[in-house]
């Protein structure tokens, strides 16, 4: 028997109304517990509950799961949660709402709508993209697993660089195409010049028309650069080291050294 849900917050009623129709699709479903639709659908019990609490929009991924649990078709409720996200965002922040309208005008081709100013602005890019597909941090790191979602959360905060692995991991899992990827990663490449080579890497894989299945490989020169510029110590083929087998002036290294004046 399925515990009785809290009631629903007042004020957002939009969220409110989303969250009455999948607690009313639940009903109807027989009201099953969170653990069944859990082990149906694949979604972790806490998005479950928080997905019908109507305190915040939960993830398409939540919703999908959801709708699945309880025998509903998710084509049907898609363009409602896509309507839903379209007008909360426009409250929030005009601007990203201005990105939002664009990006679904011409979903084909999800590129920055003008010329990027600077590598913080290209995260943030990046995260308004992210809202966009619907994808928490976790979502990312389910789909291109080769980052963590807390390395994923601190690069699209700003807190650390965007590089050109990570933005390629991002447009994969938001479903970017490939000539949209190498517009990005022109836009990256101007702004940080340092993550110029390994993007012109990527563009290069994405000519070939071949999705690549593992990150290029770094040539020797850009390891090297890499390295200087996170400020590790690059040893030189150069520096002199002691000879092999003995110290200086012949004294076996670790030796006692001789007194001075002594016979």
């Amino acid at each position: 028997m399925a515990r009785p849900m809290n009631p629903l917050p007042a004020g957002d009623s939009q969220l409110a109304a989303f969250a009455e129709a999948l607690r009313a699709l639940r009903v109807k479903a027989g009201a099953p517990a969170l653990k069944d639709m859990s082990q149906r659908c694949g979604v972790g019990i806490a998005s479950l509950s928080a997905a019908h609490s109507g305190t915040e929009l939960p993830t398409w991924r939540t919703v999908e799961g959801y709708v699945r649990a309880c025998g509903g078709d998710p084509g049907q409720w898609e363009s409602r949660w896509t309507a839903l996200r379209l007008d909360r965002q426009a409250g929030d922040d005009a601007s990203a709402a201005t990105l939002m309208r664009y990006w679904n005008r011409s979903s084909r081709r999800l590129t920055p709508p003008q010329q990027v100013k600077d590598a913080a602005e290209l995260a943030q890019l990046l995260n308004h993209l992210r809202s966009f597909r619907g994808l928490s941090l976790r979502d990312l790191a389910r789909k291109t697993p080769g980052f963590s979602h807390h390395t994923y959360g601190v690069v699209l905060r700003g807190d650390r660089p965007v590089t050109a692995d990570i933005l390629v991991a991002v447009l994969r899992s938001c479903q970017v195409g490939p000539d949209a990827t190498r517009h990005w990663l022109k836009e990256l490449a101007r702004v940080r010049p340092a993550e110029a080579l390994r993007a012109e890497g990527w563009m290069n894989t994405l000519r070939t028309g071949l999705r690549a299945t593992r990150l290029p490989p770094r040539t020797a020169p850009s390891a090297a650069a890499e390295a200087r510029r996170n400020g590790l110590a690059v040893p030189s083929p150069y520096r002199r080291t002691r000879p092999r087998g003995g110290g200086e002036g012949g004294r076996p290294m670790g030796g006692p050294r001789p007194r001075i004046g002594s016979a």
